[in-house]
């Protein structure tokens, strides 16, 4: 469609998204108060005590959701660095850019088509998640990108490899695609994950990053997030309804059994893009505590999805657009989870079903 506009009518086409996105992204961040930069401020606190020689973990801490805590993978902090050394306003701005250019990119390579790329930045650029996640300096655009490359050279392995192995290094989450490769025997890419992990780690350890026991002691320590009043994970949903919490405890730890059952199983079953985005998807399911913010991965799925003209789609990030969020329940967020992480191997399963019958009546013809 975008092919047969005029160069001048694309040019125009792709600034006034732009202009859409970067209207909405300014209102966020004008609007933001005492969020604005709330988790980069994290991460700057722990770089600053990386470069005065303090530890960069406070293994006393037992509290999960709160904007203060730093409890990421030691080499993360390496990247936050060159950010920490700003003031607190330029270096929440420089880290807030650098997240949006994220974005922009992930949503250039995604392996779809370029209308379906730019319908996908719009609805992604006006949402909630986009909107807050960028504002406080979430990470989950970093994650995007890595995702979305992983996956548009899922005939490389070993790219793939190296995105989940900087993933992981980024959140914890990613690690769940190593098992994805395991599953379909990609031994370069696991190859590959190990190899950038170790080197990463090494080379984090020579500045003085070597914080992954403090990392595990803390996680370790944390209390249970089921009862956490914004968390979003299918437990404290339950328990948000009335679930007791030993109940609501046994329902998350039911979903994420399920969820990384159906890795494997679409792992061994299905297409490598539709296996891969599973996992993509049941990375962020599987959390103990699931933030608004990491909706803003659906967009890769809705995109493989609207690609294969499942149109539907569109409706889990059209639901999350910021201008709904006053009066959209916070369920939404899970079910276009559980959706999604659904559709993907029911639609798959269909186009490989039907490819073969198409084959056999055009061998026929």
């Amino acid at each position: 469609m975008i092919g047969r506009l005029s160069p001048g009518a694309r040019v125009g086409l792709i600034a006034l998204i732009g202009a859409v996105a970067l209207a909405y992204l300014s209102f966020g961040i004008l609007t933001a108060r005492e969020t604005l930069g709330c988790d980069f401020l994290v991460y700057r606190a722990a770089a600053q005590d990386l470069l005065a020689g303090r530890p960069i973990y406070d293994v006393g801490i037992t509290e999960t959701g709160s904007c203060n805590l730093y409890y990421y993978p030691p080499p993360f902090v390496a990247v936050v660095v060159p950010f920490a050394l700003l003031p607190p306003l330029p270096g929440i701005l420089m880290w807030i850019a650098a997240l949006t250019a994220c974005y922009a990119v992930g949503c250039l390579v995604m392996p779809v088509r370029p209308e379906v790329r730019l319908a996908i930045f719009l609805l992604g650029a006006v949402s909630w998640p986009f909107i807050f996640g960028v504002r406080i300096g979430q990470v989950v655009p970093i994650l995007f990108l890595l995702f979305a490359i992983g996956w548009r050279r899922l005939d490389r392995p070993e790219i793939t490899g190296a995105t989940v192995a900087l993933g992981t290094l980024v959140k914890l989450q990613p690690a769940v695609l190593l098992g994805w490769l395991v599953a379909r025997r990609a031994w370069r890419g696991v190859a590959a994950a190990f190899a950038v992990g170790v080197a990463a780690s090494l080379a984090a350890a020579v500045v003085g990053l070597s914080g992954w026991a403090d990392m595990v002691g803390v996680l370790r320590n944390l209390e249970s997030a089921i009862d956490h009043p914004v968390n979003l994970s299918l437990g404290a949903i339950g328990y948000q309804h009335g679930l007791g919490l030993e109940t609501a405890g046994f329902l998350q730890a039911v979903n994420v059994v399920a969820a990384l059952m159906l890795v494997v199983v679409w792992a061994l079953r299905g297409t490598a893009e539709a296996g891969y985005l599973v996992a993509v998807v049941a990375s962020q399911v599987i959390s103990p505590i699931v933030w608004a913010h990491y909706s803003l991965i659906l967009l890769l799925p809705v995109a493989w999805l609207i690609e294969r003209r499942q149109w539907w789609a569109a409706i889990v990030p059209i639901s999350h657009a910021w201008v709904l969020f006053p009066f959209v329940p916070n369920e939404i967020h899970p079910i276009g989870f559980y959706l999604v992480l659904l559709a993907i191997p029911i639609v798959d399963w269909w186009k490989e079903r039907r490819t073969p019958v198409a084959r056999a009546s055009v061998a026929g013809a």
